[in-house]
């Protein structure tokens, strides 16, 4: 099947929608951090800077990204590289809201990013996944690659986005 425009705008779409995550990380993180400081391991405030920036930074870095990878996998025949960067990076966004919802849940309160997380990021990239893969554009049998990438690209972001911060 060809990308139909449903799914073409909402890959268009999802950049800038994703950047509502990022702006309610920027406005409640550090602030929750020094609220609930016995709930965050001392390893997480070590590293964490305390400028707010770095959660500004992730957020330019995703959205120059998804842009970029979005244009050329919509222009790109199925099944090649820019459409499996694309479902990469909205795997390690599904597993950023999985993960903020796992948090809040265990702790039984709100959490940074949370509300987008759940609203946004995670119906979004589960979506797109989906059609995706329905729209053999993306193989299913390439899912557990995608998935441990989706892992490895959210490592890095948050460790490029610390980096960044820290300087």
């Amino acid at each position: 099947m060809a990308l139909d425009h449903v799914t073409r705008n909402w890959i268009l779409a999802c950049p800038p929608l994703f950047l509502l995550h990022e702006a309610e990380e920027y406005r409640t993180m550090l602030p929750w951090i020094a609220k609930h400081e016995s709930l965050v391991p001392h390893v997480v405030k070590s590293i964490v800077p305390h400028d707010p920036a770095f959660i500004a930074y992730a957020g330019a870095i995703f959205l120059v990204l998804f842009v970029a990878v979005g244009i050329m996998a919509s222009r790109s025949k199925p099944q090649s590289v820019p459409w499996l960067l694309l479902a990469i990076l909205l795997t390690a966004r599904l597993e950023n809201a999985v993960l903020h919802t796992i948090e809040s849940i265990v702790l039984m309160q709100y959490t940074p990013g949370f509300i987008t997380a759940v609203i946004v990021v995670l119906p979004i990239s589960f979506y797109l996944l989906r059609r995706l893969i329905r729209l053999d554009l993306v193989r299913l049998s390439w899912l557990p690659g995608i998935i441990a990438a989706g892992f490895i690209v959210q490592a890095v972001g948050i460790g490029a986005m610390l980096l960044l911060g820290s300087i």
